[in-house]
């Protein structure tokens, strides 16, 4: 071994155990560094201030999308245990873009809060979904009325951005 081999394996060795370190930290502690990639744990049930209540079924580990980003999500929605949306069962995802207003309210808000992974399941109260109103019957979807709380179960699977760069994945640098 040269001397000039001996500085960067000690700066690699001393890396890897501070990596080490924080990962038997955030193991046994449950606290995470800050602008980490994970979310709540399995089982965490949580209620927003807009009473969007949310159950973390499975904890992804990509990063949060922004307002703005075009995101693929899976999702199936429930009224009084009838399913009336599904898109677990079709061969695309179904793509939009966060605060859009192209999807209700408390399903735009979960999706925010979610990382890239997680699999949540929601009730979302009548002023997150569709109101004093309702909606209507149309084929094959049931009426819903007003003051409905609405259940999801939303898988959120990835947005541009957040797939590794397959430089960073090959160890390559630009």
């Amino acid at each position: 071994m040269q001397a000039s081999d001996a500085l960067p394996r000690r700066a690699a060795l001393s890396q890897a155990a501070g990596l080490a370190a924080a990962s038997w930290f955030a193991a046994t502690t449950g606290v995470h560094a800050k602008g980490s990639n994970q979310g709540p744990p399995v089982g965490t049930t949580e209620t927003t201030d807009t009473g969007l209540q949310y159950t973390v079924l499975t904890q992804g580990k990509g990063p949060k999308p922004k307002v703005g980003d075009l995101v693929a999500i899976r999702f199936s929605a429930s009224f009084n245990g009838k399913e009336f949306d599904n898109t677990f069962k079709t061969a695309n995802s179904y793509y939009y873009r966060v605060g859009s207003e192209n999807v209700i309210a408390g399903l735009d808000q979960a999706v925010r809060k979610m990382h890239v992974g997680d699999k949540w399941q929601l009730k979302i109260p009548p002023s997150l979904a569709f109101g004093d109103k309702g909606i209507k019957s149309s084929p094959g979807k049931p009426k819903i009325p007003g003051g409905a709380e609405i259940e999801y179960t939303v898988f959120l699977e990835t947005f541009p951005g957040a797939e590794e760069e397959i430089l960073d994945v090959n160890g390559e640098q630009e």
